[in-house]
C-alpha cells in the first residue's frame, strides 16, 4: 500500500474550501541594518529571467537550524504556517527518501478568504540545487523551490534566505519568473480550462508572503522543541541549509561535499555505511 505523508485532515475538493477566514497579524519587523535587494547573477539575467518580488523580516525567537529542519519537515505544521489559507500538503518525493534536493511536494492555498484557490488540485513544488540560485549573493542559509510547465521548462521559484541574528534570525525572500516560458504550469492551464476569465493572482503579488513569515515566531520554535530530539530521521527529518561560496564563485551547499543535506535513514537501514559519499543523494 502506498501512504502519502501529508499535513492531515482538510476540506475536499479543495477549491471550494474558500469561506475560512484567515488570522489577524502584524508584519514582522525588518532587519537592521535594512538587507540590500538582491540582484540577478549574469546566468539569470542571460536567460531573461526577472525578480517579480522580494521581502525581508526578523523572525524573533526562531533560529536558523529550525529553519533548516522545517523545509525538511512542512507536513508537521503547514496548516500553522497560514491558517485560513493554506488548504492542502502532500509529499511527492518525501526528503527522507529522495533527499531534499530530490524532494518535491504538493500544494493549494488561497490569500484570503472568498478568494479563489491558487493551484486549483495542486501545485508541485521541486527543491532545486544551487545551480538554480539567480543571485549574486546569498545570506548564510538557501533554498530554492521551483515550478515547470507540463513541457518541463522552468517557469518561475522561489528562494528564501536566512541566517541567525540576535535574538532570532534575519530571512529574506524572492520570486524570480521567467515570463518569456512557452507555456504556463498544469494547474493554470487547468483554471483557464474551467474560466477562460480567470485571472490567477500568484500569492507573491499579494501579503501571502507577510502572512506566512508572521506565523514562524508563533509556532515554529514550539514545534521545533517538540520534534528536534526525535529519534527517528525519517520522521523528524535532519537537514543542513548552510551554503558557501566555492573557488569558482558559485554557491553550494557547506556539507554536501562530505554528508547529505538530509541523511536518509533509509538508507543506513540497508546497510548505507556513513562516509561513502558515492552514495548520498543530493
Amino acid at each position: 500500500m502506498e501512504y502519502i505523508a501529508n499535513a492531515g485532515q482538510t476540506y475536499m475538493p479543495f477549491r471550494e474550501n474558500i469561506h475560512v477566514r484567515t488570522l489577524p497579524y502584524e508584519p514582522l519587523p525588518r532587519p537592521e541594518p535594512p538587507l540590500p535587494e538582491p540582484v540577478l547573477n549574469d546566468a539569470a539575467q542571460k536567460r531573461g529571467w526577472v525578480l517579480n518580488a522580494w521581502h525581508q523580516h526578523f523572525l524573533p525567537g526562531v533560529t536558523a537550524e529550525m529553519l533548516d529542519w522545517w523545509w525538511a519537515n512542512m507536513e508537521k505544521g503547514y496548516y500553522l504556517w497560514a491558517p485560513g489559507s493554506h488548504k492542502r500538503f502532500s509529499w511527492v518525493r518525501e526528503p527522507w527518501k529522495h533527499g531534499f534536493l530530490r524532494s518535491a511536494h504538493m500544494i493549494s492555498e488561497s490569500v484570503g478568504e472568498g478568494m479563489p484557490v491558487f493551484g486549483g488540485n495542486g501545485v508541485q513544488i521541486n527543491r532545486l540545487d544551487l545551480g538554480w540560485f539567480p543571485f549574486t549573493d546569498a545570506l548564510g542559509h538557501v533554498i530554492v523551490e521551483g515550478v515547470f510547465n507540463g513541457a518541463g521548462d522552468f517557469v518561475d521559484m522561489t528562494v528564501h534566505m536566512w541566517q541567525d541574528a540576535p535574538g532570532g534570525c534575519v530571512h529574506l525572500d524572492a520570486a524570480v519568473a521567467d515570463p518569456n516560458v512557452s507555456e504556463p504550469p498544469a494547474f493554470i492551464l487547468e483554471m483557464l480550462a474551467e474560466n477562460p476569465d480567470a485571472k490567477p493572482v500568484p500569492p507573491s503579488a499579494t501579503d501571502h508572503g507577510e502572512y506566512e513569515a508572521s506565523r514562524w515566531p508563533v509556532f515554529l520554535p514550539k514545534l521545533w522543541e517538540l520534534w528536534h530530539d526525535h529519534p527517528d530521521p525519517t520522521q523528524s527529518v535532519p537537514c543542513d541549509l548552510r551554503v558557501e561560496r566555492a573557488e569558482s564563485g558559485d554557491w553550494r551547499y557547506s556539507n554536501c561535499q562530505k554528508e547529505l543535506c538530509i541523511r536518509s535513514k533509509r538508507q543506513q537501514f540497508q546497510g548505507f555505511a556513513p562516509g561513502n559519499e558515492t552514495e548520498l543523494l543530493i
